[in-house]
C-alpha cells in the first residue's frame, strides 16, 4: 500500500509539472562550428540542427494508461517507445535562412549541404560526441549502484572513432569525486573501463546532507576542460551529459524539483562554467536515468521529489532522455537506453552554410528562420552575442575560385597589368578596402610561424610593400574586384605555360584575407609582360626620323665641304648615275639649281627633296 501511495504521489507530480508543453515544431541549433572554414580557406560554417516537436511527460502518461498502480515498469516502457517524447522533422533547406548580424543588418548565409549526423560519423573530422558520464556511487545508492554501473559500462564500450568520454564517479561530498578519468579518446577507452572496474562498490557516507544541485553543476564544468593543454584538441561537435543517480539530494533546497528546472536552463544555455562568456555556446542534452531505491520511510517520503528532480534534468526538447531502471534491470535496460539515445542523435542534421560576412567582433549573433513551410517552424535566435570559437579576422574572404581561375585562364596575369577576382565580398563597393599581396617567386611559407599573431602579419605586409608586391584596386563591388599587378617579374613563378602568380586578397577594414597558406593561397595563371606595340612603333618611327636627319646632315655637310675645300677628293655621290638634280658630275659640277660653283643653295630653297 505504501509503495502504491508513493507512486500516486509521483504520478501527480509528473502531471502537475510537465517538462515541455506540446507545441509546434521548433528549430534548435546545438552547435555552430567554424573549424572547417578556418582550416580549408573557404568560409563554410558547420551547424548541428534538430527540427523537433517536443512532447511532455504528461502526454506520455496520458497516452500510456500507466495509472491504477501499474508502477514504474509501465511508465518506463512508455518512455522507451521511440518518439514518445518528441517528433522529428526533416530539415527544409529551401525554406531555411541562417542570418548573421553585421553592422546592424541581417546578412544571409548560403545553404551548402545537409547530412544526417549518423551518416557523417567517422567520415568527417570532429563529427562525434563528447560523453560526460556522471555515476553516483554515494552510500545512498546501495545495491542500485551495480545497475547504474552497468549502464555506464555499456555507454563507455560503444565510444566511436571521433568520440570522447569522461567518467566522473561522485559521492555525497560536495566537490570531491571518487574518481575522474578526464577526457579520453576511443583508443584510450580501456583506461576508462579500468577506473570503472576499480570502483565496484559505493563510497562511505559522509553525512545525511547532500547538495546534489551543486554537484551536477560542478560535474558539467568538465566540458570546460575540452581543448586544454594536455587534453584532446579535436573536440567533437556534439556534447552529452549522462547522469546516473537515485536523485537523492537530502537537506538541500536546490535539489528539489524546482531546482532541476533551473539547472535545465543552465544546460540549455550551454556555458560551462556559465560566467565564462568567452566560451562558445554549446547547448547540452542530458540523459537522466533514475535508479529508485527500495522502500523505507525516508525513501518513500522523498521518492516523489527524487524522481521529479531526475525527470526535470532531462531536456528532451534538445535531445535529452529520461528513463527509470529498477533493481536488476541494469544490463537489459542499458542496451535499450543506448539505442534510443543514439538513434535520435543519428537523425540530427549536419548543415553547412557559406558565410561570406561576419561581424568584426568575437561575439556573433545568428538567427535561424524558415519561410513558407507547410507547418510553421519556431525559429532559433538563442545564439545572440555569443562567441562561436573563431577570431573574425581569421575568417577567410569568400572567393569564387572557379570563376576567378577561369578568368585568369582566358586573360593571364602579367606584371603591370590588372586582374579580376570574383566572390561575395562585404566591403560594399568601397575599393579602398580591397588590395592584393603577391608572393614573390621562390617564397615558401614557414610552417612554424604563428599565423594568429597580428605582429607577424603586420611585418609580412610591410615586407611585401617594401618589395613592391602590393597591388591596389581599380574597381570593386560586392561581387568582384579589379586589382593591379605590381610591375615586377618577381610576381611570376614558373616558366612557359606553367607560369603562375600567387597572391592573397585582403580587406584592410575587416582585417580579413583569402587563404594564405601553401594549400589555400590564390594561385592564378600568369605570363610575362607583353611587348608594348605602341612603344615599339614609336621607337621604330624615331629611328626612321633620326636616319633621315643624318642623311640631311651628311648631305648638307658635303656641299659645304665641296665649296670650301680646294683640291680635296670628291665624295662618293649619294646616288650613282642618273640625271640632275641628284646625279651628274658631283658636287661643284653640273647645272643649277644646286650644282655649279659650290656653296649653299639659294636662300629659302631648303634641302633637296628626297
Amino acid at each position: 500500500m505504501t509503495r502504491f501511495r508513493s507512486f500516486l504521489l509521483l504520478l501527480v507530480a509528473f502531471l502537475l509539472v510537465g517538462t515541455v508543453a506540446k507545441a509546434a515544431p521548433e528549430a534548435h541549433i546545438l552547435r555552430i562550428d567554424p573549424r572547417a572554414g578556418v582550416n580549408d580557406g573557404s568560409p563554410v560554417l558547420t551547424t548541428l540542427i534538430e527540427i523537433v516537436q517536443p512532447k511532455s511527460i504528461n502526454d506520455v502518461l496520458q497516452n500510456s494508461g500507466c495509472g491504477g498502480g501499474k508502477g514504474y515498469d509501465c511508465l518506463s516502457q512508455a518512455l522507451e517507445t521511440p518518439g514518445s517524447t518528441y517528433q522529428l522533422f526533416p530539415f527544409p533547406e529551401t525554406a531555411a535562412r541562417l542570418l548573421v548580424r553585421v553592422d546592424g543588418a541581417e546578412v544571409p548565409a548560403k545553404f551548402v549541404s545537409k547530412t544526417p549526423f549518423g551518416q557523417a560519423l567517422g567520415k568527417e573530422p570532429n563529427v562525434g560526441t563528447a560523453w560526460l558520464i556522471a555515476l553516483d556511487n554515494s552510500s545512498g545508492m546501495g545495491s542500485r549502484y551495480n545497475d547504474a554501473r552497468e549502464v555506464a559500462n555499456q555507454f563507455i564500450g560503444t565510444i566511436g572513432a571521433n568520440d570522447l568520454v569522461d567518467l566522473v564517479i561522485f559521492n555525497d561530498k560536495p566537490s570531491q569525486w571518487t574518481a575522474n578519468s578526464k577526457w579520453k579518446t576511443a583508443k584510450e577507452r580501456d583506461q576508462v573501463l579500468a577506473i570503472l572496474k576499480a570502483n565496484p562498490g559505493t563510497a562511505p557516507s559522509s553525512g545525511s546532507a547532500r547538495p546534489l544541485f551543486n554537484q551536477v553543476k560542478n560535474i558539467t564544468k568538465e566540458f570546460g576542460e575540452l581543448g586544454n593543454t594536455g587534453g584532446p584538441q579535436n573536440i567533437p561537435m556534439h556534447q552529452v551529459l549522462v547522469f546516473l543517480s537515485n536523485g537523492a539530494g537530502r537537506q538541500d533546497p536546490g535539489s528539489a524539483a524546482q531546482g532541476a528546472e533551473v539547472i535545465k536552463q543552465y544546460f540549455n544555455k550551454g556555458r560551462f562554467p556559465e560566467d565564462n562568456t568567452a566560451a562558445p555556446k554549446t547547448p547540452l542534452p542530458v540523459v537522466s536515468i533514475y535508479f529508485p531505491n527500495g522502500g523505507g520511510f525516508v525513501n518513500d517520503m522523498y521518492k516523489s521529489n527524487d524522481a521529479q528532480f531526475m525527470q526535470d534534468l532531462a531536456n528532451t526538447e534538445i535531445g535529452g532522455f529520461f528513463d527509470i531502471v529498477q533493481g536488476g534491470q541494469g544490463f537489459a535496460k542499458a542496451g535499450t537506453i543506448l539505442k534510443l539515445v543514439k538513434d535520435r542523435y543519428a537523425k540530427m542534421w549536419l548543415v553547412k552554410w557559406r558565410l561570406s560576412c561576419l561581424a568584426p567582433t568575437v561575439e556573433q549573433s545568428f538567427n535561424l528562420i524558415f519561410d513558407n513551410t507547410n507547418v510553421a517552424i519556431k525559429p532559433d535566435a538563442s545564439f545572440k552575442d555569443v562567441p562561436i570559437g573563431v577570431n573574425p579576422t581569421q575568417w577567410p574572404l569568400d572567393i569564387n575560385m572557379a570563376q576567378t581561375k577561369l578568368e585568369a585562364e582566358t586573360n593571364p596575369l602579367y606584371p603591370g597589368g590588372t586582374f579580376r577576382v570574383y566572390g561575395d565580398f562585404c566591403w560594399g563597393g568601397d575599393k579602398q578596402r580591397s588590395e592584393a599581396y603577391f608572393v614573390p617567386a621562390g617564397t615558401k611559407p614557414n610552417p612554424n610561424v604563428n599565423k594568429n599573431d597580428p605582429e607577424v602579419a603586420k611585418k609580412a605586409m610591410q615586407s611585401l610593400i617594401a618589395q613592391n608586391m602590393r597591388g591596389g584596386a581599380d574597381e570593386a563591388s560586392d561581387t568582384f574586384v579589379v586589382l593591379r599587378v605590381p610591375d615586377d617579374d618577381k610576381v611570376l613563378e614558373g616558366t612557359g605555360d606553367n607560369t603562375v602568380a600567387r597572391m592573397v586578397v585582403y580587406d584592410n577594414k575587416a582585417k580579413r584575407a583569402s587563404g594564405y597558406d601553401e594549400k589555400t593561397v590564390l594561385t592564378l595563371k600568369a605570363r610575362k609582360k607583353p611587348f608594348n606595340i605602341l612603344l615599339i612603333a614609336g621607337i621604330g618611327g624615331a629611328v626612321v626620323v633620326i636616319g633621315l636627319l643624318l642623311v640631311v646632315l651628311l648631305r648638307g655637310g658635303g656641299n659645304k665641304r665641296g665649296g670650301g675645300r680646294k683640291g680635296a677628293a670628291p665624295p662618293q655621290p649619294i646616288v650613282a648615275g642618273g640625271a640632275p638634280p641628284y646625279g651628274g658630275a658631283g658636287y661643284g659640277g653640273g647645272q643649277p639649281p644646286y650644282g655649279g660653283g659650290g656653296g649653299y643653295p639659294p636662300p629659302g630653297g631648303g634641302s633637296p627633296p628626297l
